[in-house]
């Protein structure tokens, strides 16, 4: 998990990009979720602090590879990208995680019905496992389902005690892709260069090709509003019919 000096020193390295704008940048990160925000939701630094940690990771390996091989890279270039490539995350990721598939959440049904009578969750908070009606919320995420399955089949007459895991889900208010959203989010307030937005547009390499990420991010904007179905049909409409050429026989 982040720790304060690891927050203190992303803060200092974005204190020194010399770029008209770095100030509110800089305020944006504070009053965002930068710092609590895991980066992701299953994978690599799925905690909180994730994303602030894998930023500066990133920063780091970054710097050494510019100087092991004698590159000239700004240092505002190498902060920006190794800070910012990955702020299409910031307030992207909520609590909850998504729930557990139907036939997780029966299985998970089944055992506690047979093992209740003598099995005991000792919790501080059952809110997140129980309803009002005591039965199990279907809202259960995948992570903790897994943990109760494996405890209710392995030892059930062990009064359960095990912390559960903070897990997350994505609910991307503004879903522009991937390397494109951090460029969005960047340069609301600072300027970048071309080379500076290639790196960051592409800094996820080959999993990031527009077949996937283009097909993720447009079905979840269209489900955001329905102006992006009407201007893509639009488009389409006008190139492909008003516009078209009339082909000679």
């Amino acid at each position: 998990m982040l720790s304060v000096d690891h927050k203190e020193v992303i803060l200092n390295l974005w204190g020194f990009v010399n770029r008209p704008g770095i100030d509110k940048l800089i305020n944006f990160l504070n009053e965002s979720d930068f710092f609590k925000a895991p980066c992701s939701t299953k994978h690599h630094l799925a905690e909180p602090g994730g994303l602030a940690e894998h930023s500066l990771h990133v920063y780091n390996l970054l710097y050494e590879k510019i100087n092991r091989f004698g590159l000239d890279v700004p240092r505002d270039t190498i902060t920006i990208c190794g800070l910012g490539h990955d702020l299409c995350k910031v307030n992207s990721y909520q609590e909850g995680g998504d729930p557990c598939s139907d036939a997780q959440f029966s299985y998970l049904c089944n055992l506690w019905d047979q093992n209740q009578k003598h099995a005991k969750i000792d919790l501080d908070d059952t809110t997140k496992l129980f309803g009002a009606d005591g039965k199990l919320l279907r809202s259960i995420p995948t992570a903790t389902a897994t943990i109760l399955i494996n405890w209710l089949k392995n030892s059930p007459r062990i009064a359960f005690t095990e912390e559960l895991p903070i897990v997350y889900s994505i609910k991307d208010q503004l879903p522009l892709g991937h390397g494109e959203k951090s460029i969005s989010i960047l340069q609301d307030f600072i300027k970048l260069t071309d080379n500076e937005k290639l790196a960051i547009r592409w800094h996820m390499g080959a999993w990031d090709l527009s077949d996937y990420s283009g097909r993720w991010s447009f079905n979840n904007a269209n489900k955001i509003t329905p102006l992006v179905a009407l201007l893509t049909t639009a488009d389409f409409e006008a190139s492909n019919i008003l516009e078209r050429e009339e082909v000679e026989s």
